[in-house]
């Protein structure tokens, strides 16, 4: 069976984390992502974060992609890439906003060379507005854009999210983006240009705490693992280690389970909107029975009776946890240096066009491993016109 993005080639101009992401999910699911890089990538390192020379951030969002050199800054290199954009459906880059048009690689320069082109840009903070020409990292979107507020205890500094929610969020809405303007493009022909920043996805991932306090005013701030609506909600330390538990829907069935019957039938708790009207008495009566016996214990009893929990894996038990190996998860990806890396799967799967990540990955690429493979294999360039643009030092 065919992937379902086989016929899609993309052109990832983009860098460090946010574009990556978004194009290694388009590049699982079937796509042709060509790397278009500079000749003076930074990309061999050492160091315990390296494989081989090769940057572990690196591996892990640019699996089955190609790579090859182009300098954009040459006349020369811009034509070759103008070559690459006639036979191409979608240029993805997170350049700052002036950047594109300074090379030549705007979406208005490049809907004249290729009318069905999708241009999607990643910027940090939008193409318009007063801080559209700030520098940008997750961090400080995601304090800028409210998620360290509400991150961290009450009681203690504002932290931020564990994960990059700014940059890797603004990868997918970058790929969802563009797999619509390629369906839009099944019904007008003609392509579009597809934007999206680091702040709006933070914004957006914000969806009912912005709600919340546009309804009620309340200004939603640090409350560690609790939920702003929703109780009991939390990570409650046992008398060896940490246990996630969800119950606001099984209350009465938590209470029972933990030898406290007495808290649901307690007319501070006996209804859904009292548990949050009175959830700095509930918590520590909670936090006292936890403390009593061990997470796998409480994982155990809580299960049998159909309890939402979980223990708090540290990475090294995610990757060996049953589940996560059952749904592959975790794969083993050759690496072009030899030998065979592991790295996080496909999380999507589709019946008929299964995503790569169902059967089998290409190694994050060598700088500029595939440039002359696509030059002369798609462009049909000439050994002669190759090593005149090497000569040039237009590729690499």
């Amino acid at each position: 069976m065919e992937s379902a993005l086989k016929d899609v080639r993309i052109l990832d101009l983009s860098r460090a984390l946010a574009g990556p992401y978004g194009s290694m999910l388009l590049a699982d699911l079937g796509a042709e992502v060509i790397k278009v890089e500079a000749p003076r990538s930074r990309r061999d390192v050492k160091g315990p974060f390296a494989y081989k020379g090769m940057d572990a951030y690196f591996m892990g969002v640019n699996r089955n992609k190609k790579s090859i050199v182009i300098d954009l800054t040459k006349a020369a290199g811009r034509h070759v890439f103008y070559d690459l954009a006639k036979v191409s459906d979608v240029v993805f880059d997170n350049f700052r906003p002036e950047v594109p048009k300074k090379l030549g690689i705007d979406y208005e320069t490049l809907k004249g060379i290729n009318p069905r082109i999708i241009s999607c840009s990643i910027t940090g903070f939008g193409p318009t507005g007063p801080y559209r020409d700030r520098p940008a990292y997750d961090l400080c979107v995601q304090a800028l854009g409210g998620g360290v507020a509400i991150t961290g205890d009450p009681d203690g500094p504002p932290v931020r999210n564990g994960v990059a929610v700014a940059d890797q969020g603004a990868g997918l809405l970058a790929a969802a983006g563009i797999l619509a303007a390629l369906h839009a493009r099944e019904r007008t022909g003609v392509g579009q240009r597809v934007e999206t920043s680091l702040l709006e996805a933070m914004i957006y991932q914000l969806a009912y705490e912005v709600a919340i306090y546009t309804v009620s005013g309340m200004v939603p701030g640090r409350i560690g693992s609790r939920h702003l609506v929703v109780h009991p909600y939390g990570i409650f330390q046992t008398s060896d280690d940490y246990i996630a538990v969800a119950a606001p829907l099984r209350f009465p069935a938590l209470c029972q389970a933990i030898g406290r019957p007495d808290l649901a039938a307690d007319p501070r708790f006996d209804r859904f909107e009292n548990l949050a009207l009175h959830q700095n008495e509930l918590y520590p009566a909670l936090e006292e029975v936890f403390l009593t016996r061990t997470t796998g214990e409480w994982l155990q009893t809580l299960e049998e009776s159909d309890i939402p929990c979980a223990p708090v894996n540290p990475i090294d038990k995610v990757l060996a946890d049953p589940q996560v190996v059952e749904r592959q998860m975790v794969v083993d990806v050759e690496h072009v240096r030899g030998g065979a890396v592991k790295l996080v799967g496909n999380a999507l799967e589709m019946s008929a066009t299964p995503a790569d990540a169902r059967r089998e990955f290409t190694s994050p690429p060598l700088l500029g491993q595939h440039t002359e493979e696509v030059l002369a294999g798609l462009l049909g360039y000439s050994q002669e016109q190759i090593g005149a643009l090497r000569q040039e030092e237009a590729i690499g």
